[in-house]
């Protein structure tokens, strides 16, 4: 359950929503990394590899070890950025885990990311981000928030949120797809 008090400000404007990594922060490096230190295949995709050694992957990936190797992507932060000025909310939304919570904060203000929530992964959700992000949306729906625009990278999830909320316009990003990592489609 999301606590609701952090969108007041918000329900009055349109709304926005972002996924963080691969949409406006470009984490190919820190994956490939991670996979290197799991003992992976550094140019495999990750739905390919066993859960268990896939379990060992996201501990390494999904730590601050690496976050040092994210890269900004300049051209969305920059539509983003020009959004937030001409007075659209934003809200980010991330499969990152909470305890990365800290580290996501000073990487948003160091790629000068403007934004007005940032919504974070609870401790032990484990859900796809598919059900996890679709869950979230249909809260801040239910509570009101007007949310005309969401970018995402997973198709997955992409998928699910056109078909269950035909009225926002669903922008899938493609930079996991060039640099290879994560997705298939």
């Amino acid at each position: 359950m999301l606590p609701l008090d952090i969108f007041n400000h918000l329900k009055n404007k349109k709304i926005i929503l972002y996924d963080i990594d691969n949409t406006l922060i470009d984490v190919s490096e820190r994956y490939r990394m991670s996979l290197r230190e799991s003992g992976l295949d550094p140019n495999i995709n990750i739905r390919k590899i066993p859960p268990s050694e896939r379990n060992r992957f996201w501990r390494v990936f999904l730590s601050n070890k690496y976050m040092h190797l994210d890269k900004p992507n300049q051209q969305e932060i920059k539509k983003l950025n020009k959004k937030y000025d001409e007075g659209y909310g934003i809200i980010l939304i991330t499969g990152r885990p909470g305890t990365l919570r800290k580290d996501t904060l000073e990487q948003l203000r160091r790629f000068a990311i403007k934004y007005h929530a940032l919504i974070m992964r609870p401790k032990n959700n484990r859900e796809p981000d598919k059900i996890y992000k679709v869950r979230l949306i249909r809260e801040m729906v239910n509570i009101g928030l007007n949310i005309i625009e969401y970018h995402e990278d997973d198709p997955g999830t992409v998928e699910i949120i056109k078909e269950e909320f035909p009225r926002i316009k669903v922008i899938k990003h493609d930079l996991a797809k060039r640099k290879f990592i994560f997705h298939d489609d």
